[in-house]
């Protein structure tokens, strides 16, 4: 009971503590009081760090991705073999990723924009003709001695 916080009752064991958070901590997801769940949440983690439903339901009800993402990180930490807390770090990784950077749509037009020889090529001369001579000529720029 020394690693526990909250309102432990003195009569009452830690697991029937545990059990009335667990109701609470329900009922405050129901009534969508967010804060509540949350506190009772971290008092049963406090109690049973590696409960890893404690940890699932505090990523899902966190306030900001990034808390999403902390708590994730320490239900991995506390259940590594958990495909159900892998499967919800890399989902919560996705969105972190799409939220940062766009949804970047695949296609053709979005290739172009990588350097590539073969849309430099004219249809004229071959592509390695092209890439070859322009590979000449940059050393030929080098090679000349300086002017004045």
């Amino acid at each position: 009971m020394a690693g526990c916080v909250g309102r432990v009752s003195l009569d009452g064991s830690i697991a029937q503590q545990v059990a009335l958070w667990w109701h609470e901590a329900e009922a405050a997801a129901h009534s969508n009081r967010l804060p509540r769940t949350r506190r009772f949440l971290r008092w049963i983690l406090a109690c049973y760090p590696g409960d890893e439903e404690a940890w699932l339901w505090l990523a899902r009800f966190a306030s900001s991705q990034e808390a999403r993402l902390a708590y994730l990180r320490q239900a991995y930490r506390f259940n590594r073999n958990s495909a159900r807390v892998q499967a919800a770090l890399r989902q919560a990784r996705s969105q972190q990723l799409e939220s940062s950077v766009g949804d970047l749509k695949s296609g053709r037009a979005s290739l172009r924009c990588l350097p590539d020889e073969r849309y430099l090529c004219s249809r004229t001369v071959p592509c390695q003709e092209q890439v070859r001579q322009r590979h000449t000529q940059g050393k030929a720029r080098f090679l000349r001695p300086p002017l004045g």
